[in-house]
């Protein structure tokens, strides 16, 4: 099998031929950077270097998958939020969110991923990698419905409002929702493989499971409803308390953080959706040995893991060495 193959069959729970490697968080490391030429903060606004940079991973740490953007910052700037720049080894992050003020959401519009901001750059780089090379699946971020709402609104302002304004709330998820319903319909016209949603502002630790429930989930499963390929949800945090309404979107994966067990995982879930993850980024991944790295990989396969990857985004500062341990792990799984 090859790579992508191996990938969405991974996500549809098929038979393969070992544990994927491909990776659906932030790739890019600086050692990447200066190899390839491609660097942050200018590959998160010109799409062939952000395509140049996402391929990196594959061809000089064997990450089995290119996966763009860098940040999770594209959708609230592209719809007003004021962001900044980031470094070489930061990335961008919502420094003004577009709606502080109710009366500014009143104008909202959703723009268009085919030409608005940085979500053209995003679908432009998607079509890039598309047709560099067939065998390596293109994996497409965008943001959580919930997670987009904190970005343009503040994310302790949208609590408050849930209090305060319940029904703007609702309006303002909603408009969320069809922004990156029309943003993943792009992605996935010119090329994406698999869409994973990143929604860390969602996690039960910050919501509860009731909120979760009221706020968050029907407006994800909406989105991952309207998609069309194979998806994954990634929550920050210890996510078992939602793992099963998280399965309950529809996802074909779920990418747990470091902080949920894998074995755990697998008993709540029950074989409904594809697990991905999760080795430790910092700790393992960035501060660890190649020893260290591979040896926590493994266990993560031995306790069910399907498609082998780190907990969150690998560290910019994490050594090719390290993340070919990991990848070798997946490998050796063939095997086991």
């Amino acid at each position: 099998m090859n790579d992508k193959e191996r990938f969405l069959a991974s996500l549809k729970l098929e038979e393969v031929d070992r544990v994927s490697a491909a990776c659906p968080l932030q790739t890019a490391t600086v050692e990447m950077m200066e190899a390839s030429g491609a660097s942050w903060p200018e590959a998160h606004r010109d799409p062939e270097k952000m395509a140049t940079l996402a391929l990196a991973a594959n061809r000089l740490a064997g990450i089995e998958s290119a996966r763009v953007p860098f940040d999770l910052c594209v959708e609230a700037e592209t719809v007003g939020s004021q962001v900044s720049e980031g470094r070489l080894d930061s990335q961008p992050s919502i420094r003004r969110a577009a709606f502080r003020k109710i009366e500014a959401f009143e104008d909202a519009v959703c723009p268009d991923p085919l030409a608005d901001g940085r979500m053209a750059t995003v679908v432009d780089a998607v079509r890039i990698l598309t047709e560099a090379d067939e065998t390596v699946p293109v994996i497409a971020g965008i943001t959580g419905p919930f997670t987009l709402a904190g970005q343009v609104r503040g994310v302790e302002t949208l609590l408050m409002d849930f209090f305060d304004n319940p029904d703007f709330v609702k309006s303002l998820l909603k408009y969320t929702t069809e922004v990156l319903k029309a943003y993943g319909k792009a992605l996935v016209e010119n090329g994406a493989d698999a869409v994973v949603i990143i929604d860390p502002s969602a996690g039960s630790e910050l919501l509860g499971t009731s909120h979760y429930r009221e706020m968050a989930f029907p407006y994800c499963k909406e989105l991952v409803e309207s998609l069309g390929v194979p998806s994954i949800l990634h929550i920050c945090g210890d996510s078992k308390p939602i793992l099963e309404m998280m399965a309950e979107t529809g996802v074909s994966g779920i990418s747990l953080d470091h902080l949920v067990d894998v074995g755990e995982a697998r008993e709540v879930l029950g074989g409904k959706t594809a697990i991905v993850g999760n080795v430790n980024p910092a700790d393992t991944l960035f501060l660890g040995t190649p020893e260290a790295v591979k040896e926590e990989s493994l266990e993560c396969i031995r306790k069910g893991a399907n498609i082998l990857a780190p907990g969150c985004g690998i560290p910019t500062r994490a050594s090719l060495e390290n993340i070919k341990a990991m990848v070798e792990a997946a490998r050796e799984s063939a095997n086991q």
